[in-house]
């Protein structure tokens, strides 16, 4: 029998949940995000990822907590809802389709970067974004396949991408180590290194790292999610943070802070370039099979995030009723479907760095949320409240080194969505026989351990 039209199907065990996390964070990051941090802060970009990697374990801990004590689909648009107010649920999940969107639409460009590359023609725009739109289509098409073909499809492209890196590392070596010994701490050519720099790269880092929250945002579809949920993030995170380190240590070593991060933000295809430089056709092939597989992996793990957001906002009339539906392979179409489309918009419009950027400043507003989420638990609580407390100042902190007019960009779409909210409800009547809002129903710091319920 197919499931009701609005319920999800429980079938991520541990390694799905880690492979959906590492999916979602051994991609962009590691293949262009990098890159542009050794820009800002030259060989501190180091530095820049343990902070990053800290901050986002805290975060990814206060995620665990919550999605023990409330594990549905969407993530802190339902913590928000229910410990905070439905105002700062509605501008949790919005961020997050903002952050994640241009998340997705950077991986995109990132693919068609890479393409671009084998078709010898770097950096031009047309091809990387016919490529990129290329990317979006295929991964779209699997997303819709179902969630359990999806994640096996996941693991595949996981373990292709994991076993290209550590080859990189591994044949760049030599040049590598030769290269540190050349390396200014102080300044990457005329331009010195400050700390606004250092912890700007920490921020771009962050939203690396920030791929773990696919594992509480899917939490409706997590088997056994109190137990889960924690153990995924904890070994989701801990082998991040060791890969991108090394894949770090490696760029600069090779192609130095400055040609690491051009190559990022001219071309979003620095791995390649290390292959180049160290004269290693056989390593070019195997890293541009990893960066494909990467890539398309982090579309895969961000388009059904995104979906599962849109799919509860859907539920609480917050967007379009309609996105709430779900089909009998349990598998939310039209919330992919229109995930999908977004994603589309900004790689025809964007840019890498810009793109990347915007994802900054609006996961940080998230991970804050998730954050001031998680201390108003009580029943159920396992993680101490000083860790959301110090994820939360790491939140803040970091925000405050995000440019200007991307911060005001962030904020004009915030408004958007406020708009879009109000519009939705007004046009969507609740049901008759309606108890009201079914995130937040169950207010309050007690546990819940079901899914939301759907409007009657």
């Amino acid at each position: 029998m197919p499931p009701p039209t609005n319920e999800l199907r429980r079938v991520i065990t541990l390694p799905g949940a880690v492979g959906v996390g590492l999916g979602s964070i051994i991609g962009t990051g590691a293949f262009v995000t990098l890159g542009l941090g050794a820009g800002l802060a030259g060989p501190w970009l180091l530095l820049g990822i343990v902070l990053a990697g800290g901050l986002a374990m805290c975060n990814g801990l206060s995620s665990a907590q919550l999605a023990a004590v409330q594990p549905v689909s969407g993530g802190t648009y339902a913590y928000g809802y229910r410990f905070l107010h439905p105002l700062a649920g509605f501008t949790a999940g919005w961020v997050f389709l903002i952050a994640k969107t241009a998340s997705c639409a950077t991986a995109a460009l990132g693919f068609g970067g890479l393409i671009a590359w084998v078709m010898g023609k770097p950096g031009d725009g047309a091809t990387m974004t016919v490529a990129g739109l290329g990317s979006l289509l295929l991964v779209t098409a699997a997303a819709l396949a179902g969630v359990t073909r999806s994640v096996r499809f996941n693991y595949l492209l996981l373990i292709i991408t994991v076993l290209s890196l550590v080859t990189m590392v591994v044949a760049a070596a030599p040049a590598t180590f030769k290269g540190w010994s050349d390396i200014s701490w102080s300044s990457i050519g005329s331009r010195s290194i400050a700390a606004p720099g250092v912890l700007e790269a920490a921020a771009l880092a962050f939203v690396a790292f920030a791929g773990f929250a696919r594992i509480a945002t899917m939490g409706e579809e997590v088997v056994e999610p109190q137990t889960t949920i924690p153990r995924a993030v904890v070994i989701t995170l801990g082998s991040a943070v060791l890969l991108y380190a090394m894949i770090a240590f490696t760029g600069m070593g090779v192609l130095g802070p400055a040609g690491f991060g051009a190559r990022s933000s001219e071309d979003a295809a620095p791995l390649l370039a290390i292959a180049r430089a160290v004269e290693a056709p056989t390593l070019a092939v195997m890293l541009g099979v990893g960066a494909a597989s990467a890539l398309l992996a982090v579309q895969l793990n961000l388009i059904m995030g995104l979906s599962r957001v849109a799919l509860a906002a859907g539920r609480e009339r917050d967007l379009p009723t309609p996105l709430s539906r779900v089909d009998a392979k349990g598998v939310p179409v039209i919330a992919t479907v229109a995930s999908a489309a977004g994603i589309a918009l900004v790689i025809l419009v964007g840019s890498v760095p810009h793109a990347w950027s915007l994802a900054a400043a609006a996961v940080l507003v998230y991970y804050a949320l998730t954050n001031l989420s998680a201390m108003r638990v009580a029943e159920g609580r396992f993680i101490a409240r000083w860790v959301h407390t110090l994820g939360l100042a790491g939140c803040v902190s970091l925000a405050v080194f995000v440019e200007p007019i991307v911060l005001g960009v962030m904020l004009a779409l915030v408004a958007i969505g406020f708009g879009v909210r109000w519009l939705s409800r007004r046009l969507q009547p609740p049901p008759v026989g309606s108890s009201g809002s079914s995130a937040g129903s169950s207010t309050g710091s007690g546990s819940s351990t079901g899914s939301l319920p759907a409007s009657p």
